[in-house]
């Protein structure tokens, strides 16, 4: 799979919602902790670092937007 913004490009796609999933868990734990930093690593070079930090930052910033939209 080519790097590609796949939450922004197909939202309705299976990959975009396990994105989904991972920033609602993520958001879950920061309820409680207030974390502010996520580290995305690997043991290899080219197993997807860019591609699900690029597409998890979407998702992140997709429900910020919808949060944005509601209060105005």
């Amino acid at each position: 799979m080519k790097d590609e913004l796949i939450v922004h490009r197909d939202p309705k796609s299976p990959i975009s919602e396990t994105f989904r999933t991972l920033r609602t868990n993520l958001q879950f734990i920061n309820s409680k902790d207030n974390l502010q930093t996520v580290l995305i690593t690997s043991t290899l070079p080219r197993e997807g670092k860019s591609f699900v930090s690029a597409n998890l930052a979407v998702a992140f910033a997709q429900v910020r937007e919808k949060n944005i939209i509601n209060r105005c």
